[in-house]
């Protein structure tokens, strides 16, 4: 049972094997560890809660913990799916429990600060990949007749020269190029080029 009068101050560790909580007390955190094997009944009140996973995380523990507590999952072995899928949940970070015991300090102290701690390469791919799934969806939804303009602004044709190619007016090659720019939301030619050479059919 937690002291009410620190829990505050305290980290809540669940943790069936107690691996975790090793791993933290190797750490020197300077606050209070307390450690649950199981989350049962009410959700505790604390606020910073650190969750061992020991393979999958489970999920339906996260949901009832992040709307509550700042979350963070200390995972063994460290999964990059599992990791994207913490940032979805809005677990406040996502960390390998192998990690250097200073690493894993600042991780804790990050969550308690009100702070993400995930690592650079996680937060970098997750954002690239909701980057790639946007364009991908809005390429998704280009016409035929736009899906050829955007295939020769990527071989580098003009207006002039996608209104020959399709047999349709300069001007009318003009709308077209504008409203392909603007249903990408891309600012210009080349990076309409590149959205077509990374997300649609080539050939």
């Amino acid at each position: 049972m937690l002291n009410e009068s620190a829990v505050s101050q305290a980290i809540l560790v669940i943790d069936p094997s107690g691996q975790v909580r090793s791993a933290l007390e190797r750490s020197d955190l300077g606050v209070q560890i307390q450690r649950i094997d199981h989350l049962n009944g009410q959700t505790p009140d604390v606020q910073c809660v650190a969750l061992a996973a020991y393979g999958e995380p489970d999920w339906r523990v996260v949901a009832r913990l992040v709307p509550r507590a700042r979350t963070l999952i200390v995972a063994t072995p460290p999964d990059r799916e599992d990791a994207f899928r913490a940032i979805c949940s809005r677990a406040y970070g996502y960390i390998d429990a192998g990690v250097e015991p200073a690493i894993l300090r600042r991780a804790v102290h990050t969550v308690l600060a009100g702070e993400l701690a995930y690592t650079r390469g996680v937060l970098a791919d997750f954002v690239r990949i909701q980057l790639h799934s946007a364009q991908a969806l809005r390429a998704s939804q280009l016409t035929a007749r736009q899906r050829e303009v955007v295939a020769l602004i990527a071989k580098g044709s003009t207006d002039k020269e996608i209104a020959q190619a399709l047999g349709i007016t300069t001007a009318t090659a003009e709308k077209h190029v504008t409203n392909v720019l603007h249903k990408l939301g891309v600012p210009n030619r080349a990076a309409a080029a590149a959205v077509t050479v990374s997300l649609l059919p080539q050939g």
